[in-house]
């Protein structure tokens, strides 16, 4: 019987050891992931992003002014709109044979017949997928001369312009 109580008490004593340990030490494990914001830039069906676009300009025979306006231009992302401003305000060219010979010009963003100065901010929509573009969604770019083409020295004029995209979150 003496045996039997202290196997009993043997057994109770691993039973509430085990039990008032419970699970044990724990931590908390938080999880999270980040997917940073991405928009690829498409001009003619094409990924520029960090690219170019040759971009001449030739004489409107109605304004008699250089002038080129671009295809669409799509951005697509992981976003719903993004912010594009052209960066490198005036906008002007110099003269290849003379350096101090400049063509000022205007710059100008186009969407839906809406066109906003290209050296001010605007907000523009991003697409899940290149296939969604339309006419109603993509961007145009225009530049042309402030004077008109026959104002300007004989030869060849050079400049470059970046357009910056921000995405918005």
């Amino acid at each position: 019987m003496k045996m039997n109580k202290r196997i009993l008490l043997a057994l109770l004593g691993i039973h509430f050891c085990a039990f008032s340990a419970g699970r044990g030490t724990s931590i908390d494990v938080t999880v999270d992931a980040d997917m940073p914001a991405k928009i690829v830039i498409y001009y003619k069906g094409v990924d520029v992003t960090s690219g170019e676009i040759n971009f001449p300009l030739y004489v409107d025979a109605g304004t008699r002014k250089y002038i080129n306006t671009s295809d669409y231009i799509y951005l697509v992302g992981n976003v719903s709109q993004a912010k594009i401003i052209m960066e490198s305000s005036p906008f002007e060219l110099t003269s290849k044979d003379a350096p101090d010979i400049k063509m000022p010009l205007n710059g100008y963003f186009t969407m839906n017949a809406s066109q906003t100065r290209a050296e001010n901010e605007r907000i523009v929509p991003v697409l899940a997928q290149l296939s969604q573009g339309s006419k109603d969604n993509g961007l145009k770019v225009t530049f042309e001369s402030k004077e008109r083409a026959d104002n300007y020295g004989a030869g060849g004029y050079i400049g470059q312009f970046t357009m910056i995209v921000t995405p918005i979150l």
